[in-house]
């Protein structure tokens, strides 16, 4: 029975159901269960769902922008030249930095009401994360304003800040205090409390933001840490959304479940009719088949002469068994090319196993329950697959 011959691969499958029937049948009815219920799943699924949509909101925006003004005519910069939104300024022409805080609101159908606080903060801060203390701090109010603005409009807060004037002031602090361990800081805060009506709802909100200053020898840095833009659904409401079915889902689950229910009835009405019965020629054959293949690296093809007169000849029940004699004679196993015997030769003993012959029709093709499988014996009694000279 060749590995790649149709025939003996129907044998394999049959004889492999054969053995695992049962498996095989509840896989089937698994299988049939879960199409099912994914078609059902699909098909019972409610028509429309609901979900949030946004009937009315609030957009706020906030920013800073600012500026120094050039003091002192240089060779780089003339006297009045504005310098704007830069990241570091220096002390000796451009001392004081200019800010101004933009609040802007959108989305509202009526004005809103702004008020801004801004201050000036120094501080000596040391440590890190929660361990952060601070050794002492000064605030100066810089502006504070309130004012009304319709959507789409910006309330301003316009301050300025001295920073080579601050950086002189922490320092004086510093000697006051004799010194502390921590870290300067100089930053602008920004409160923000706005209060519009949207919908027919009154609503308040606030924000806190920096424009941080960090002085240095010749130089200070300017950054600016802001909410930014902000969209705040206020007024939300349930509507029905339809949901659209997946036809594929439920057809292709149904067919699923159809054809394994099929396959697990096709299984057992092959069993009873005994159409999966294999030959027991054929099952010993498989059998070989597949310990030939296991201990292919032991086995050699050839052909082996005729037993000499002197010479033992022992039968091997299986090819295993003789695979262990040649494994422990450290011999070969022969596999006859012609005959398909397999043999173990030691001394003047021939270690022989010779597999009976496999039927390879998949279907009774006689008509007498063989399978296909006709006898070994001729009308005269003599057995037609030897050489009458063997």
């Amino acid at each position: 029975m060749g590995t790649g011959d149709g025939s003996a691969w129907v044998l394999r499958s049959r004889h492999l159901l054969a053995q695992h029937l049962a498996v095989a049948v509840v896989v089937c009815l698994v299988l049939a269960g879960a199409g099912g219920f994914v078609a059902y799943a699909e098909y019972s699924a409610p028509d429309t769902t609901t979900e949030q949509r946004v009937t009315a909101s609030w957009t706020t925006d906030s920013s800073f922008a600012y500026q120094a003004t050039v003091e002192r005519s240089t060779r780089a910069f003339e006297a009045g030249t504005i310098l704007r939104n830069r990241s570091a300024y220096l002390f000796r022409v451009t001392p004081a930095l200019a800010g101004e805080h933009r609040f802007r609101h959108e989305g509202a159908p009526e004005a809103a009401t702004v008020a801004t606080d801004v201050r000036l903060v120094k501080r000596s801060i040391g440590g890190t994360g929660d361990d952060r203390t601070e050794f002492w701090r000064v605030t100066d109010s810089l502006a504070s304003e309130e004012t009304t603005v319709a959507p789409g409009e910006s309330a301003r807060t316009s301050f300025r800040v001295n920073v080579s004037q601050q950086r002189n002031e922490t320092r004086q602090i510093e000697r006051e205090l004799g010194g502390t361990p921590g870290r300067i800081e100089l930053f602008v805060r920004v409160t923000t409390r706005v209060t519009t009506t949207v919908d027919g709802e009154q609503l308040e909100r606030s924000r806190t933001e920096r424009l941080t200053i960090r002085p240095g020898t010749a130089t200070y840095a300017v950054a600016a840490n802001t909410t930014g833009r902000q969209a705040e659904p206020v007024r939300t409401e349930t509507v029905s959304v339809p949901v659209e079915k997946n036809t594929a889902r439920i057809y292709g689950g149904a067919a699923f479940a159809a054809f394994s229910l099929l396959a697990a009835a096709g299984l057992v009405f092959a069993d009873r009719r005994d159409q999966l019965a294999v030959p027991p020629e054929t099952v010993a054959a498989l059998q070989t088949e597949r310990t030939r293949d296991r201990f292919d690296e032991w086995i050699s093809v050839g052909r082996v002469p005729e037993p000499d007169d002197d010479e033992r000849v022992v039968t091997v029940d299986s090819l295993a068994d003789l695979v262990d004699v040649a494994i422990d004679s450290d011999r070969r196993v022969i596999e006859d090319g012609d005959d398909g015997r397999f043999v173990v030769l030691v001394d003047q003993v021939r270690y022989c196993y010779e597999p009976r012959a496999p039927t390879i029709d998949s279907t009774d093709s006689v008509g007498d329950g063989s399978n296909g499988a006709t006898d070994a014996v001729g009308e005269d009694g003599s057995d037609p697959t030897r050489d009458d000279d063997s």
